[in-house]
């Protein structure tokens, strides 16, 4: 019971088992329709709720070396977008898992331990889990705008009837 003391390490062990099962979960469901859920309708909730914010964060300090797949590059062909997408999605669900798992140790360590280390439980959730979650989709959906132009610009041009 002394692991449930320390919350950044519950944090880094959610990051494992979400790791984990998004890889079972790949091979057990039906994944594209899990990674292409939304919590919120609208992308302006997202940043109201401060994305924009934990993204200016992340890039400014070293958890930007985490997930390297998921940079633009210069070469923004229809595969690269792609790939990217999925990278994300991939990552979204992890996290997702990862706030789930540690949502859980969150009520055991307030159980045992009280409400001072069940909120720093909570807090680094919603740091660790919740926001890189909520900004994966911010954006995915705007990446799946990119690649909807690009999938539109490269359609092959019909040509037209003669009547």
């Amino acid at each position: 019971m002394r692991l449930l003391d320390n919350p950044i390490a519950i944090l880094f062990l959610s990051f494992i088992v979400g790791l984990m099962i998004d890889l079972l979960l790949r091979r057990v469901t039906n994944y594209e329709a899990l990674s292409s859920r939304y919590l919120f309708a609208k992308s302006k909730t997202y940043e109201s709720l401060g994305v924009l914010w934990f993204r200016k964060l992340l890039l400014a300090t070293p958890l930007r070396f985490f997930n390297t797949k998921i940079y633009l590059t210069k070469n923004r062909d229809l595969v690269t977008l792609k790939e990217i997408r999925d990278h994300m999605a991939a990552a979204e669900v992890s996290h997702w898992v990862g706030f789930a798992a540690m949502l859980g140790v969150t009520v055991v360590a307030w159980w045992y331990h009280g409400s001072k280390i069940g909120m720093a439980h909570i807090a680094l959730n919603i740091l660790g889990n919740l926001y890189p979650c909520m900004l994966q989709q911010y954006n995915k959906r705007r990446l799946l705008q990119v690649i909807a132009l690009l999938e539109k610009r490269n359609a092959p041009v019909r040509e037209l009837s003669r009547s």
